[in-house]
């Protein structure tokens, strides 16, 4: 397949043959959102037992999320159409080192940011939610994070990894603790409960879904965010229930379903501009029949509809 569209962007994409389908916009300059993959590695495993054989991640460039929907097409469930979302294939990571990841994750965002569209960055490991919280911080002054992970990465260690993105990220000019909700939580090691002591982010328990339900958590969001009039949203794919996405590094019981976070990200989108996604987290081999994947292109849609 050719290029759609004539003008390449700064960074430079390396298309694929097969692009999601249902992102019809023919040209990045006319999209509001735009979609990438980053298959961003080295950012280490988690301690469950998907994470200790310590095999290299083959894993998630987001083509097998393109092939599975693209095998299943489908409108979103409002039905609106993918014509203001521009697929631009996938940033050529293969063989850099993490800081050269890093900084070409963080200047596609960076870029996208400047250019006033969504952007939506499909990985890869967690070193894409870094990248992508310190594009952030590059371009706006005043956007909140939503953090929706069962876990809250905020350990407090100099190396940057897995289980310390959020305490890097902190460091940030313009990425605020004060600013940021973790959205889900519900698995927190003793050294992240360290982490969440000394920075004091905002917290939204999962089982405050059930509590409060999503108006609830909706107004407490909005509470811990503040005074912004944007968020940006990094999603690891473990913050949902793990029946709806099992192929994830680090499934972990007892989270909101897929339902509960659209219904969520609708209300956030009536009262904040919604600048931006990463994903991050999918294993595609324990997807043998691509429920995870489809989980994930149906996010993908509904966001890039908002």
């Amino acid at each position: 397949m050719g290029l759609r569209g004539a003008r390449l962007p700064g960074v430079v994409l390396a298309r694929m043959a097969a692009l999601l389908s249902y992102a019809t916009c023919a040209r990045e300059s006319e999209a509001r959102s735009v979609l990438f993959g980053a298959n961003t590695q080295g950012a280490g495993f988690s301690d469950s037992a998907r994470g200790k054989d310590g095999k290299p991640r083959e894993g998630f460039t987001a083509d097998f999320v393109r092939e599975a929907d693209n095998e299943s097409p489908s409108l979103t469930e409002h039905l609106e159409d993918g014509a203001a979302l521009f697929d631009s294939g996938n940033l050529p990571l293969a063989g850099l080192g993490v800081e050269a990841q890093v900084a070409a994750v963080r200047a596609r965002f960076l870029e996208l940011f400047r250019a006033g569209r969504r952007a939506i960055g499909v990985g890869g490991d967690h070193h894409i939610k870094y990248a992508a919280l310190a594009a952030v911080s590059d371009a706006f002054e005043d956007c909140g994070v939503i953090y929706f992970d069962a876990h809250p990465d905020c350990a407090l260690d100099e190396k940057l990894y897995f289980g310390s993105i959020l305490h890097h990220a902190w460091k940030l000019p313009r990425v605020r603790p004060d600013r940021t909700s973790l959205l889900a939580l519900r698995q927190v090691s003793a050294r992240e409960r360290e982490g969440l002591r000394h920075w004091k982010p905002g917290i939204i328990h999962a089982l405050d879904f059930c509590e409060r339900g999503v108006p609830g958590v909706l107004d407490t969001l909005c509470a811990q965010l503040g005074p912004v009039r944007r968020v940006f949203l990094s999603v690891d794919l473990d913050g949902l229930a793990p029946h709806e996405v099992p192929a994830v590094e680090a499934p972990y019981p007892g989270g909101p379903t897929l339902r509960e976070l659209l219904v969520l990200l609708r209300g956030l989108s009536r009262r904040y501009e919604i600048v931006g996604m990463d994903i991050s987290e999918f294993i595609p081999e324990y997807d043998p029949v691509k429920l995870t994947a489809l989980a994930t292109a149906r996010l993908i849609r509904e966001v890039a509809a908002l």
